[in-house]
């Protein structure tokens, strides 16, 4: 009996077969994090040629740097970026996914790396236009098909919506005075504008929302360390080094 127990006390205390350590253990030792983004989505993440930049991608590097390893990034299309977390494919998704309830239930969130919100845009002379209700009786443009095309047609008394297949469009001709404002989600916009239109300005935001880095939920200290890691980004500065680089402005 003595023998028996003995053997049981010894084997409880070895590491059972097949158990899986920590992702953060295991980035430590392969020296690279698995990170994943859609690569569609400037100015977070895109691709110039054949080489894949961005906010993201900056970031990316950073968090890699600060863990002591190499960003190993990789491009998933959208829809399957949260399996490719869940599936292990991917120990983080650095894609500015906002921050909804339903995708909480499914991933963890880090703190916000980035601020968002749906945005007014208008040339610089009507810089007065701040506010969804004070677009009655004016002509507004929007992307066609999204967030911006809603939010457009649901203004009560509007005038008219001037659709358009791309924001860059959009832009062009408000800046040109063939429609009053735009509507549409603030980093594209913001990003399009710092580049390309010097007489545009985002002049009012609502339905504030946040991005954050994703985890697997069980993956605690992970979560915790990509939390020192932003905090630490964010008082050295080099957070907001990143969005005047791709943004034109520190922002939030």
């Amino acid at each position: 009996m003595a023998v028996a127990l003995l053997g049981a006390i010894v084997l409880s205390s070895l590491p059972i077969a097949g158990a899986r350590a920590d992702a953060l253990e295991q980035i430590k030792k392969a020296g690279e994090v698995k990170i994943a983004n859609s690569g569609v989505y400037p100015p977070f993440e895109f691709k110039e040629g054949a080489t894949l930049v961005g906010f993201d991608i900056d970031l990316s590097n950073l968090v890699a740097r600060e863990m002591g390893v190499k960003a190993n990034i990789s491009v998933v299309d959208f829809k399957g970026l949260i399996p490719a977390l869940k599936s292990g494919k991917a120990d983080l998704l650095i894609s500015a996914m906002t921050h909804t309830p339903a995708r909480a239930e499914q991933v963890a969130f880090s703190n916000s790396y980035y601020d968002t919100a749906v945005a007014i845009a208008v040339r610089d002379d009507r810089t007065n236009l701040k506010a969804k209700d004070q677009l009655a009786g004016l002509t507004l443009g929007a992307e066609l098909g999204t967030t911006g095309e809603r939010e457009a047609r649901s203004v009560n008394g509007v005038k008219e919506v001037k659709t358009y297949d791309t924001l860059m469009l959009a832009l062009r001709d408000l800046e040109i005075g063939r429609i009053d404002a735009i509507i549409s989600n603030l980093p594209p916009l913001q990003y399009l504008i710092h580049k390309n239109f010097k007489r545009v300005r985002v002049t009012g935001t609502y339905d504030a929302g946040w991005v954050g880095i994703n985890v697997n939920p069980s993956e605690t200290a992970l979560l915790a360390e990509v939390n020192r890691i932003l905090a630490k980004l964010k008082a050295s500065g080099e957070l907001d080094a990143l969005k005047v680089k791709w943004f034109g402005e520190a922002g939030k």
